[in-house]
C-alpha cells in the first residue's frame, strides 16, 4: 500500500505545473524499555556537544559557534528513539534504518531521544531540534555567560542533501547530485527521515514548524522542482496558506518550479482532516 501512495504522490509532482504569477494559474525495542531518570531540558544533549562548544569558544566569534559540524560527530548515533521506531513499528529493515540516519545525520540525547540537526546547503550545523526545543536553546540555558556566543539560525531540516552526497568533515569535500531530484517538503522532521525510505523518488525536507516557513527558506533551492505537502485540516487553511506561500516565493526566485499537493485533500477522510494529518500518517493509515 505504501508503494501505491508514492508511486500517486511522484505521479504528481511529475504532472503538477509550477505556480507561475498567481495562484489562479496553477493547473492542476529493548531501549524504549528501559529506565531512564528525568533531564531538565538543558541536560538532555550528548555531553560531548557541551565539551565542543567549550573547545570553540577559544576563538569567540559567532560564526565559530554556528559551524558545529564536530557536535553532529561526537553525537551521531543510530541508538535513538526515531531509530528504534523505524525497526520496531515501521518495519524498517537494519539497512533501511542505517540509511536513514546517515542521510539526515541523526543524534541521540543524552535521554535516548533523537536529535535532528539543521544543517544547511554548504555544510554548516546551524542548530538542532530535540523534541520540541532547540539546541541553542538548551545552550543558552546551560551556560548563560555564552549565550551570546550562540546565535540561533534555522534552515529546512535536510537541506545539506541538495548540495551534498557526502560531506567530508576532515578535507571538506563536497559531491554534487548529478541529476536532481524533486523536492518534497513536509513539516516534520521525523516524516522527512521516514518518508526518504518509504518514497525514495523525491527528495525530503521539513520546515519543523509552520513559523519557519519564509520565504527566504528557499533561496538555496533556485532552480529546483518543489512541492509542499501541509497538513490537511477541515477547512483547507493550511493548503490555502501554503498557495499564498508559493506563490510570493515564486515571485521573488524566479527559477523555483513550486506547487503545492493536493493529494491530502483529494484522499484524506473527513475525520483525518479532523486531526490535521501530515502525508506520513496518510500513508500508515492506509
Amino acid at each position: 500500500m505504501h508503494n501505491q501512495v508514492c508511486s500517486e504522490i511522484v505521479a504528481e509532482v511529475k504532472a503538477s505545473s509550477p505556480i507561475r504569477t498567481s495562484l489562479y494559474e496553477r493547473e492542476g525495542s529493548m531501549w524504549g524499555s528501559l529506565k531512564r531518570p528525568s533531564l531538565r531540558r538543558e541536560d538532555e544533549i550528548f555531553p560531548c556537544t557541551f565539551k565542543a562548544i567549550r573547545k570553540r569558544l577559544g576563538i569567540p566569534q559567532p560564526s565559530d559557534i554556528s559551524h558545529r559540524i564536530s557536535m553532529i560527530d561526537e553525537c551521531r548515533s543510530d541508538d535513538n528513539a526515531l531509530c528504534h521506531e523505524m525497526l520496531t513499528t515501521f518495519g524498517f529493515t537494519q539497512d533501511q534504518m542505517h540509511r536513514a540516519a546517515e542521510r539526515f545525520h541523526l543524534g541521540r540525547s543524552k535521554s535516548g531521544k533523537t536529535i535532528y540537526w539543521m544543517i544547511d546547503d554548504i555544510g554548516r550545523c546551524l542548530d538542532g531540534h530535540i523534541g520540541d526545543a532547540w539546541v541553542s536553546t538548551m545552550l543558552k540555558a546551560r551556560y548563560p555567560d555564552l549565550a551570546h556566543y550562540i546565535i540561533a539560525q534555522h534552515c529546512l531540516f535536510g537541506l545539506h542533501q541538495i548540495s551534498m552526497n557526502n560531506f567530508d568533515s576532515n578535507f571538506g569535500s563536497i559531491s554534487r547530485e548529478a541529476t536532481p531530484k524533486s523536492i518534497g517538503i513536509v513539516e516534520s522532521e521525523r516524516s522527512a527521515v521516514l518518508l526518504s525510505e518509504l518514497c525514495p523518488d523525491l527528495l525530503w525536507l521539513a520546515y519543523s514548524y509552520p513559523i519557519n516557513m519564509t520565504i527566504e527558506k528557499f533561496e538555496p533551492l533556485q532552480g529546483r522542482k518543489i512541492t509542499l505537502y501541509p497538513r490537511t485540516d477541515p477547512n483547507m487553511e493550511s493548503y490555502i496558506s501554503f498557495l499564498e506561500l508559493a506563490d510570493q516565493v515564486h515571485r521573488t526566485y524566479r527559477t523555483i518550479d513550486i506547487t503545492v499537493s493536493h493529494f491530502l485533500e483529494d484522499n484524506a477522510t473527513d475525520d483525518q482532516k479532523q486531526r490535521h494529518i501530515d502525508l506520513l500518517e496518510f500513508m500508515l493509515e492506509k
